[in-house]
């Protein structure tokens, strides 16, 4: 989506970084950090901001990332917490990271982080996967394991900018406020091309409902889990229909599970791509993630408030066009599929 990115000073920058110059190169101190001066290692095409690469080390194969989000050495030390300790407590399927020769978890250099994990397969590769009812039910059971695994944990490093920025429990009005910026840009950039006419002010219309939506929630009242922050087919690798890894815990933060949900419900959907008002799908991924972790009553009331503000969390994120490919899902969404898709799961 880089080609399509509109720069905004007063937040974050999150656009895709691999086409930038030296991206996908490996540079000698982090070679040396790791010890890697005899390994072989190879640019993968996989991850829409971070960079990895495929190393060989003596017939043993590690990733290597760059990251290349607006990122600090506190991110990834509050990543790394979580990662050590849901494998400590029996969540296998996500990576695990090798210390460098410090012994740190991560090495730093000229602003981006570093991290080696072991191999975990070829992962789930760029939108090559499409869920099926099989694979539905499969990503709802490995996420309410994660949920309970790492229910009551609290990483002792501290997240930084990203992405609390976009947690309503933060303020609803910092991300609303990037959602009106977007939707100014967007109103500039398609003045007059008959592009998606009435895109901008739908945005704004939306965001500002959401907002007044996410004003009316006693979150004090929603129990708190380490949440994935971006739980899609995109992070999952299956093996036939069950999941064997789950990647990019870089947005991980601990919050409401209905962060997690609120997304994965539009997420799962056979028709893939991008996120889809798809009912029975969502309805059959929240039915059986509340069979393994039951959602509480007013959880599961305020639920549709997620699932709508869900969506427009990630539109400003990317905060580019990305808006005029889920426009039609957010309609329907917030037309009643939203609210459809939790009566339809059937939860008691």
């Amino acid at each position: 989506m880089s080609q399509n990115h509109f720069p905004d000073p007063d937040m974050p920058d999150h656009r895709d970084a691999r086409s930038r110059e030296g991206a996908r190169v490996v540079p000698r101190a982090v070679v040396s950090a790791y010890g890697l001066g005899d390994a072989t290692i190879a640019a993968l095409d996989t991850g829409s901001y971070n960079i990895h690469f495929r190393v060989e080390r003596a017939g043993e194969l590690f990733d290597l990332r760059r990251s290349n989000r607006p990122n600090s050495p506190g991110n990834l030390g509050y990543e790394a917490a979580i990662l050590v300790h849901i494998r400590q407590n029996g969540f296998d399927l996500a990576p695990e990271i090798v210390p460098a020769r410090s012994g740190e978890s991560n090495v730093w250099l000229d602003g981006a982080g570093w991290t080696l994990f072991r191999w975990m397969g070829d992962g789930p590769g760029t939108y090559r996967q499409t869920a099926s009812t099989a694979k539905t039910l499969a990503a709802a059971r490995v996420l309410a394991r994660f949920h309970t695994v790492c229910r009551d944990f609290v990483p002792g490093a501290r997240r930084g900018d990203w992405p609390v920025f976009t947690l309503p429990t933060v303020d609803p009005q910092t991300w609303l406020k990037r959602a009106e910026s977007l939707a100014d840009v967007l109103g500039e950039h398609l003045a007059g091309s008959g592009e998606a006419a009435g895109a901008a002010e739908d945005l704004r219309h939306k965001a500002r409902q959401s907002a007044a939506e996410l004003a009316s929630i006693e979150f004090a009242d929603l129990p708190e889990y380490m949440c994935h922050g971006d739980y899609r087919m995109k992070n999952i690798q299956f093996t036939g229909d069950e999941v064997t890894a789950v990647f990019d815990f870089d947005t991980s933060i601990r919050a409401s599970r209905l962060l997690d949900l609120g997304g994965a419900v539009t997420r799962f959907s056979a028709l893939g791509g991008i996120p889809r008002a798809d009912v029975e799908a969502g309805a059959l991924f929240l039915r059986e993630y509340h069979s393994r972790l039951p959602l509480s009553t007013y959880e599961i009331t305020v639920l549709p408030i997620f699932i709508r503000w869900r969506l427009l969390r990630d539109v400003v994120i990317y905060y580019d066009r990305w808006w005029l490919q889920v426009g039609e899902t957010a309609a329907a969404l917030f037309d009643g599929a939203a609210n459809e898709i939790v009566v339809r799961a059937g939860l008691d």
